[in-house]
């Protein structure tokens, strides 16, 4: 059977039995599957134009989940909304002279939710052009343990047909630019299970105890290995099973061991990971945060996409309500709350860091309890049209934020630090850079001592993947860092369920 892209020449055939999602990601067309394909979250939804399937039947508005649905004649469906491409900076030498470096080089951060990939000159170590997209491996699963799931279910091909193409495409669209002959490096950074998926390394001794990658060390090899338009290919050396390549890369950019005081690294995506360092030594550990911050596991939640909103707030009427006591919240209540969204579009959902503001808005409104249950109408707490959140989702933020709290308790009481004497928090990732700090506070996913230590560093494993190809000494610096390093595994820690339970609780929101 065929399948057919509304207004597009795009075909691909789908063999017998086999769904549209499957179809479409072999032949190269991904549709988002948060939940991996197992018919959980209806958010591969297509819209069926013409054509008949078996396994799930059209809704009203004529859409299909195509994890279920399997063609039993040719098909056409609607072009799926959401663009790949959510981010493209070109650097002012690119928009004023383009001028051409002599050597050139790629660095390449492989996240779970996001590709982010930088052309660099290799000869004066300038960034001339950065590319972020959606990680086409999302057809297998949201998050990691997702990936590595598929991985054990004899898809470890599939995951690595789906990056390594998609690596391809974005060295091809930096030479076709910028009219390169060649890129001589590509430097790649990103959890551990993610570089094992780039270079065909089946992860599934990760999915299960003792945890057991296949390898942790850096990688050299020749781009023709991997069939890349690269002449060599570096990859970033991991710690352990879940801290990866990105926050080694991370902690040596941030020249962490030079820090003078105790700090704090913090990278929160599908995994939350952390890195205390403290009198020469780093204490790490990887909490099963889940994807809820990068969208997924929320009913109307997307990643940092256009038209997705990143941020919430309440009008200057609704505080002023609230201001006045107890009886103006209900009235405030009533006031639309004030929305931003990415690219400043027509909201489609809501990203990780417009749930944050979302959460702590109803905090203020008082509309939910300090178990986080609110009293839920038929379409929840509503943001924006068609976007809203449930008691679920909130279950869903909870989870998240108390993984990431109860990791930085414990981390730090081993360390034996107190969270007062720690002076530098560094939060990497994209998703820092919509974050409302004070709303983070007040939702409890960080400490109240952190309020005024918070730095936001953006993708700290994307530009230790750029120090790699222009720093000579990256990898050793790399290296000692790892040698540093030691692992908490926090599911073992005695102390962790009542933290996490805890933690899962809503404190009084401060009147700020």
């Amino acid at each position: 059977m065929k399948i057919f892209l509304q207004n597009s020449s795009v075909i691909c055939n789908a063999g017998e039995g086999e769904t549209i999602l499957t179809a479409c990601a072999r032949t190269g067309i991904i549709l988002s599957a948060p939940c991996g394909g197992r018919r959980r979250c209806g958010k591969c939804k297509v819209t069926l134009l013409e054509g008949k399937v078996s396994g799930d039947a059209p809704d009203a508005e004529g859409r299909v989940r195509a994890c279920a649905a399997v063609p039993v004649s040719d098909i056409v469906i609607a072009n799926p909304e959401s663009s790949t491409i959510i981010g493209s900076e070109l650097s002012p030498v690119f928009l004023s002279t383009k001028k051409r470096p002599a050597r050139a080089g790629v660095a390449l951060d492989i996240g779970t939710t996001t590709v982010s990939a930088r052309l660099v000159d290799l000869n004066t170590a300038s960034a001339l052009d950065t590319i972020s997209e959606l990680n086409d491996q999302r057809v297998f699963g949201a998050d990691v343990m997702s990936r590595i799931a598929a991985a054990r279910d004899g898809k470890t091909a599939g995951l690595f047909t789906a990056i390594n193409r998609q690596t391809g495409k974005l060295i091809e669209t930096f030479r076709k630019r910028w009219e390169l002959s060649r890129i001589e490096k590509l430097a790649v950074s990103g959890n551990t299970t993610m570089l094992h998926l780039f270079v065909n390394a089946d992860p599934s001794g990760m999915g299960e105890i003792p945890f057991t990658p296949v390898f942790l060390e850096e990688r050299e090899m020749k781009g023709e290995s991997l069939s890349l338009p690269a002449e060599t290919v570096t990859l970033l050396p991991s710690v352990s099973a879940f801290i990866g390549g990105d926050i080694t890369a991370g902690l040596a950019a941030l020249e962490i061991l030079e820090a003078p005081q105790p700090s704090l690294f913090i990278d929160i995506g599908t995994n939350g990971e952390l890195a205390l360092f403290n009198r020469g030594n780093i204490l790490c550990c990887s909490t099963a945060a889940g994807p809820a911050f990068e969208g997924a596991e929320i009913s109307c939640g997307l990643s940092g996409v256009n038209g997705a909103i990143s941020a919430v707030e309440l009008s200057d009427e609704a505080s002023a309500l609230i201001d006045a006591g107890a009886a103006g919240k209900a009235n405030a209540a009533k006031n639309p709350v004030l929305i931003t969204t990415i690219g400043n579009t027509r909201p489609r959902g809501i990203c990780g860091s417009g749930l944050i503001d979302a959460v702590a808005v109803m905090l203020k409104l008082g509309i939910m309890d300090e178990t986080g249950l609110m009293e839920e109408s038929p379409s929840g707490f509503t943001i924006a049209p068609g976007v809203s959140l449930t008691n679920m989702d909130i279950r869903q933020f909870q989870l998240a934020k108390s993984a990431i709290l109860s990791g930085i308790k414990i981390l730090c009481r081993n360390a034996g630090v107190r969270m007062i004497e720690i002076k530098n928090v560094f939060i990497a990732g994209g998703f820092g850079f919509f974050i409302n700090r004070r709303n983070a506070v007040r939702t409890g996913i960080f400490p109240a001592e952190f309020i005024d230590l918070l730095s936001v560093c953006g993708n700290l494993s994307l530009q230790g993947a750029e120090e790699c190809l222009t720093t000579e000494n990256f990898i050793y610096k790399c290296k000692q860092i790892i040698a540093r390093c030691s692992i908490i595994d926090l599911a073992a820690d005695p102390s962790f369920m009542d933290e996490f339970a805890a933690n899962m609780l809503f404190g009084v929101p401060d009147s700020n």
